[in-house]
C-alpha cells in the first residue's frame, strides 16, 4: 500500500526512508505523522493505523524544518484528495478507513502570509 499512495499522491520523495525519518507529536494513539521535504516541496503523511475505526488526532509540526516560519500558515494540497487548506504548525486530522485513511499533504508557498485552517474553494 505504501508505493501505491505515494504514487498516487505523485510524491515519491515523501516515502519514509534511513534516518531522515522524524515522527512528529500527535495527541491520538492509533495515529502516526512525519514530514519531508525535497528541495522546495514539504510534504506530511498522516496515517491511521486502526484499519476499523475513524481517528481524529492533532499533528503538531516542526515548521522550520518544512522550511517555514513558526507563525506561518500555509496552503496544503491534499495529495490524495485535491482539496485545498490554510495550516500552520498545530493540524487536525480525521483519518477514516475506507475513506481517507491517510492524508499526503503537500505545502504550497502564498504570496502573502494568513493565519487560520479553513478551507479554500
Amino acid at each position: 500500500m505504501r508505493r501505491s499512495l505515494f504514487a498516487a499522491a505523485g510524491v515519491h520523495h515523501a516515502r519514509p526512508r534511513g534516518r531522515d525519518l522524524r515522527f512528529r507529536p500527535v495527541d491520538g494513539e492509533a495515529v502516526i505523522a512525519y514530514p519531508k521535504r525535497s528541495g522546495t516541496t514539504a510534504v506530511v503523511v498522516v496515517v491511521n493505523l486502526g484499519p476499523h475505526h475513524t481517528q481524529e488526532a492533532t499533528v503538531s509540526l516542526d515548521m522550520p524544518q518544512l522550511g517555514l516560519d513558526w507563525r506561518e500558515s500555509v496552503p496544503v494540497r491534499h495529495a490524495l484528495t485535491g482539496e485545498t487548506y490554510h495550516r500552520g504548525g498545530s493540524a487536525p486530522v480525521r483519518l477514516r478507513p475506507g475513506r481517507t485513511p491517510a492524508h499526503v499533504r503537500t505545502t504550497q508557498r502564498p504570496s502573502t502570509q494568513q493565519t487560520g485552517g479553513s478551507p479554500t474553494p
